[in-house]
């Protein structure tokens, strides 16, 4: 019976004889290709193990380095430039006293009543009754019930103006206690605070405008509508002009 070998059993041997002409015998061969390979081998695992150390060593040196910034107490650690920040932001934050009290407002015969500017007052109607019916008559009366008129509005947005005042002295009021409760410490919150203070003052400021240019265009319409009820009354004497109300201001 024809024995049969391993196709791969002196393929080997027989592609080297074939390619360099060298006869090998196969079972010296294997011993001396088993000691090869164990040679590379163990050559290959010092040059890993090699470069595994100093790969090793290079990431030692950079987690060290990297601790020593974090948690080190040099100046150049995070931790110091972190320390630096918060004695910059630090703020000589001394709590005021109490909120300075608005000025006490008037009493007795000198308060002032919101809605009605006399404890004796009048119907317009009385105050600008119908006179002799002439053109004349009926035009001074139409300037006395808009001179009436404007000095009611005047008087009642002062009042307004009055109690918004309080309103807003009300508000400063709780922004300073809430400041008197804050510590150096606190940047945000001190931030926050000077904030509300500054919207408010804002927020005053355009009030105290708002008050100004509206007293002073009641002023100039209280001075027009007097300035044309004596025009009225000049013309009808001097026989000349006319006794129109004019249409607009």
């Amino acid at each position: 019976m024809k024995r049969i070998e391993p196709s791969n059993t002196y393929g080997f041997a027989s592609g080297l004889q074939r390619t360099c002409g060298i006869r090998v015998a196969w079972p010296r061969a294997r011993r001396r290709f088993a000691v090869a390979i164990a040679v590379a081998g163990v050559l290959a695992t010092g040059v890993a193990a090699a470069a595994w150390q100093v790969h090793d060593r290079d990431t030692y040196r950079q987690v060290q380095e990297l601790r020593e910034r974090i948690g080190g107490n040099s100046s150049n650690t995070v931790v110091g430039e972190l320390q630096k920040v918060n004695t910059r932001l630090r703020v000589d934050h001394t709590p005021t006293g109490a909120t300075v009290a608005m000025v006490a407002e008037p009493e007795g015969t000198a308060k002032l009543d919101p809605t009605s500017p006399s404890a004796a007052p009048l119907s317009i109607g009385r105050m600008c009754p119908s006179g002799v019916l002439s053109a004349l008559g009926e035009r001074q009366r139409i300037l006395c019930r808009e001179l009436v008129q404007t000095e009611l509005a005047q008087y009642t947005f002062s009042m307004r103006m009055f109690e918004r005042a309080a309103e807003h002295h009300a508000r400063l009021e709780a922004i300073e206690q809430r400041r008197r409760a804050l510590g150096i410490e606190d940047y945000a919150d001190l931030q926050s605070n000077s904030n509300e203070l500054l919207a408010l003052t804002a927020l005053m400021d355009n009030d105290r405008d708002r008050y100004q240019t509206y007293m002073r265009a009641y002023e100039a319409r209280v001075a027009h509508i007097r300035q044309t009820q004596i025009a009225l009354t000049r013309n009808v004497f001097k026989g000349r002009g006319g006794v129109d109300v004019p249409t607009s201001l």
